[in-house]
């Protein structure tokens, strides 16, 4: 009877004792799509402080508050759909900010990228993933709170690519929407009963690095 190599013995039984079944796939990584749009950024923007940053506590977690990560740090789970939509935007504006001719204007669009980066890798590095900034916004005329007003908001990129604006689902006050950290501009605008329309002048805030964004936006 021929006996089994103790090399080949240990390869067949190695599925077995890490528990894995002889066959299975390897789980997919949760992360793989975060990791990805990292690594693009990356390509674009070159290494930074920040994007270091970011990268640590999205693809690994922070065991506290601002704490380095380690190896036993639990993994995070996958930022939510709009942030990673957020840094599918950077990597697109970033790359065709990177094309344009007009060093300044290029100059002005890569550094709203990277003005965001920095927001997103400072709420992380405090809060420990990525995650949606609850942001509260009242309309006030004077001292007094005003209701009824629409508010939209946009993110705030200098130079030639402007993003659409996006209206929050409901009407102050206040009007509230959870955003990916970032830096926003806001606005609002009321419809009057003879059809006249009422502006509020544009905001420009960081979210993120507080629990929540309370935002007033001044009616003149």
């Amino acid at each position: 009877m021929r006996r089994c190599s103790p090399v080949i013995l240990m390869l067949a039984l190695t599925p077995v004792l890490l528990g894995v079944p002889a066959g299975a796939k390897r789980p997919a990584d949760p992360l793989a799509a975060t990791r990805a749009k990292l690594d693009e950024l990356q390509k674009c923007l070159g290494t930074s402080d920040a994007l270091s940053t970011l990268r640590k506590g999205l693809l690994w977690g922070w065991q506290q508050p601002g704490s380095v990560p380690t190896l036993e740090t639990p993994k995070p789970p996958p930022p939510p759909p709009d942030y990673l939509e957020s840094l599918d935007r950077d990597t697109k504006v970033c790359s065709a900010g990177a094309s344009l001719q007009d060093e300044i204007q290029r100059r002005t669009v890569l550094d709203s990228v990277r003005m965001d980066i920095a927001a997103k890798a400072e709420d992380c590095r405090r809060f420990g993933m990525g995650r949606r900034v609850p942001v509260s916004i009242r309309t006030v005329r004077g001292n007094q709170v005003e209701n009824g007003w629409q508010v939209f908001y946009k993110w705030s990129c200098a130079g030639p690519l402007q993003p659409q604006e996006i209206r929050v689902p409901n009407l102050t006050s206040p009007a509230n929407v959870e955003l990916p950290p970032g830096v926003y501009s806001f606005r609002a605008e009321k419809r009057s009963a003879a059809g006249q329309v009422e502006t509020v002048a544009p905001v420009t805030i960081t979210v993120g690095s507080s629990p929540t964004v309370p935002l007033e936006l001044p009616i003149q």
